[in-house]
């Protein structure tokens, strides 16, 4: 049976929209007469509501026996590790990101530690995934690459931090590199280098995955409605990040985004970004 291979992008604890990806992918591998190697790109907690659930999910595998799971680790799930396992070196705001996280383990920031059993299994999870898949043709990674560096001498840093040196780059790069990290919008971005499949879930609503049969690359999409709270969390810790002042103006947009008076646009508009 051939393989074809789906590239999932950042799910940030969106597991409602995993789910239905994931169930996509199943049909479409079916309707194929194919086996599925689904690639992750990274980047499963923080932000949204169930990174817990997403962990658990992604660790029980595929539903189909012939199928195949490849986790890659992103930065996110990086600085998950770090907060549970030693708590040093991490920035105020993957604390910020950390306390909303824990909550859906049923805890907080000061209760949550390694002694929990499932944030350890979970951590334990996370710190023992690779950092890229090469398969001759593209390279999946979280970030990028950084350009002019030979595949086996990349960084961690830049697999799993860089962004405009790497998305900037137009130039030729040892594989066509597949990758998340920098949200591009709410589709796809396919240039001749590289597919960009961050389409932003917990804002969006809309979680990417890339079909690559061949030379043929596709594309399949679940849609849902956009986590407001992670949004609104998320423009929060933007200027505490950046130290600017909340107008009153800004207080309010958030305040009608959550209600559902205004969209996404809007807010960023009142909100002056």
């Amino acid at each position: 049976m051939r393989t074809v291979t789906y590239a999932i992008g950042d799910i940030h604890g969106r597991l409602d929209l995993l789910d239905d990806l994931l169930g996509k992918v199943e049909g479409d591998a079916e309707t194929r007469g194919a086996q599925a190697r689904i690639v992750f790109t990274g980047d499963y907690v923080d932000r949204g509501a169930d990174s817990r659930g997403v962990i658990e999910r992604l660790m029980a595998g595929p539903k189909r026996s012939q199928d195949e799971f490849v986790c890659l680790r992103g930065n996110h799930d990086d600085l998950f590790v770090r907060a549970v396992t030693s708590g040093q070196g991490l920035p105020d705001w993957a604390w910020l990101l950390y306390g909303h996280t824990v909550v859906s383990y049923g805890l907080d920031r000061e209760s949550a530690s390694s002694s929990d059993p499932m944030l350890s299994r979970h951590a334990q999870f996370l710190a023992a995934l690779r950092l890229t898949h090469d398969d001759g043709t593209y390279l999946f990674v979280h970030a990028g690459i950084r350009p002019g560096v030979a595949l086996e001498l990349q960084a961690e840093q830049d697999l799993l931090w860089i962004r405009h040196e790497f998305l900037d780059h137009d130039g030729l790069l040892p594989r066509r590199v597949v990758h998340g990290h920098t949200i591009v919008g709410d589709v796809p971005v396919v240039t001749a280098n590289r597919i960009s499949i961050d389409t932003g879930a917990f804002q969006s609503g809309i979680l990417t995955a890339a079909v690559i049969d061949g030379p043929e690359v596709g594309f399949l999409q679940a849609v849902g409605a956009p986590d407001r709270g992670a949004v609104v969390r998320e423009f929060e810790l933007r200027a505490i990040v950046h130290g600017r002042e909340v107008s009153s103006t800004a207080r309010q947009a958030r305040s009608d985004y959550l209600e559902g008076r205004i969209d996404l646009l809007e807010l960023q508009q009142l909100s002056g970004e």
